[in-house]
């Protein structure tokens, strides 16, 4: 990523949860629906960053507010924050081993002195910001908090202006405003990284349309750029060029359809798939008004520049029949055996879980779960134990063996703690 992407400025919706439930506000607990769709539609439509603000009261609410965190970071590609729970290292290693990209402690919480040390030794500066408060804090404590803080989280429209003047250290602002023109102003402060507030939690705002209004106002937002004008392309007679639309996450090959420049360019700023369609002359965007939208991740072009290759991220039916894909009718298949690595471990994980939930006489994985923790513990020992030999003795043969054996044997200990690869992708991700 260059430099001038790092300093765009960044976009954040708060999710404020509530027993485990996505609530509308912090004072407001009426829930505003199921967490995880909350979560993908944000992760969608342009957000670059979710703020998860854990209102929970009691630890009973607080355990529910964990397990839908982690259901949330499964579904999600941006990056999330965690706030709340944060007076003892238990509950900050909770928000992070759920996926949290980094905790937001308070610079007001009395525990604060007594855990940040430990904190420091075990998730490092890059796990933690700061939620600031007091602006005196800053003044007493600059070097301090430079240290030991990735950034600083700011809900106090005074402190940001007084950040103006006071550090270059960077940080984001939550202001409670639906006017554009405020969020517009703390952007525009030099050492501001990003902005979060109702405007951006409301699924009726148009992220996209939001952030080219910024842009245009000189703003360094995070808007989908082209590397390549659309003059560029081989265009067929009527001025047109064929667009694939495919699963970005299963590659399945979903649609076929046509582009015009405008449909191109409106791809592009509002990211979702746009199709221009010969018979009427007009173009929409897949899926409206049904919801079944196809929102752009990434935008290709073949060699000969005459075909685009989008791959989205699909809502419901990318066909008019109702099937998922337009290529539902199948002509020929031959037997093969499935080589694709993801789907082939999530292929025997979703067993090992079937065998979980429906146990099946002589089951050698009914068999380690029965026996439990230690036995599923020991053979995971004893076979990378085993490796180690097959690898000083240079047997590559045997060693990849014991490394199947200990990959189903992981996969057995991750069923049994409900651990799925998603969440094991989400935390690799994060160590690039």
């Amino acid at each position: 990523m260059d430099k001038t992407l790092n300093e765009r400025k960044r976009l954040m919706a708060t999710m404020y949860l509530r027993d485990g439930k996505a609530v509308k506000s912090k004072s407001n607990h009426t829930c505003i629906g199921a967490a995880e769709e909350l979560a993908k539609i944000y992760n969608d439509s342009g957000i670059d960053k979710i703020l998860l603000w854990d209102l929970s009261e009691t630890q009973e609410e607080h355990e529910n507010t964990i397990k839908i965190i982690r259901e949330i970071n499964r579904v999600l590609e941006i990056s999330s924050y965690a706030f709340g729970w944060t007076s003892s290292i238990r509950n900050i290693r909770e928000y992070l081993f759920s996926g949290c990209r980094r905790v937001i402690l308070s610079s007001s919480d009395p525990e604060l002195p007594n855990i940040l040390e430990e904190c420091q030794k075990r998730f490092r500066s890059e796990r933690m910001s700061l939620a600031l408060d007091e602006v005196d804090v800053l003044f007493k404590k600059r070097a301090e908090i430079e240290e030991l803080y990735h950034d600083i989280y700011v809900f106090d429209p005074e402190i940001m202006e007084s950040l103006v003047n006071m550090t270059d250290f960077p940080f984001y602002g939550v202001i409670d405003s639906m006017d554009l023109d405020d969020y517009a102003k703390v952007l525009r402060i030099p050492s501001c990284m990003g902005v979060g507030g109702p405007l951006l939690n409301a699924k009726t705002t148009d992220i996209m349309t939001l952030k080219h209004e910024l842009f245009e106002r000189g703003l360094l937002v995070m808007i989908n750029e082209a590397n390549m004008n659309w003059s560029q392309f081989n265009l067929n007679e009527n001025g047109l060029i064929s667009a694939i639309a495919q699963d970005y996450v299963s590659n399945e090959v979903l649609c076929l359809g046509k582009m015009n420049e405008e449909a191109f360019k409106l791809t592009l700023a509002k990211g979702k798939m746009h199709y221009y369609d010969p018979e009427t002359g007009e173009v929409t965007m897949h899926g409206f008004p049904t919801e079944e939208l196809q929102y752009i991740k990434s935008l290709s072009v073949d060699c000969k520049k005459k075909t685009l290759l989008a791959r989205v991220s699909q809502l419901g039916n990318a066909c008019s029949s109702g099937n998922h894909s337009c290529f539902y009718t199948e002509i020929f298949k031959k037997d093969y055996t499935e080589k694709n690595t993801v789907k082939l471990l999530e292929s025997v994980y979703n067993v090992i879980i079937n065998r979980k939930k429906n146990p099946r006489e002589g089951s050698y994985t009914n068999f380690l779960l029965e026996k439990g923790l230690n036995e599923i513990l020991r053979k995971i020992q004893s076979e990378t134990m085993e490796l180690t030999l097959s690898a000083k003795d240079g047997d590559t043969e045997s060693m990849r063996g014991e490394v199947s054996d200990i990959l189903y044997f992981l996969m057995v200990l991750m069923s049994k703690f409900e651990i799925t690869w998603d969440d094991i992708t989400n935390e690799l991700a994060q160590r690039k």
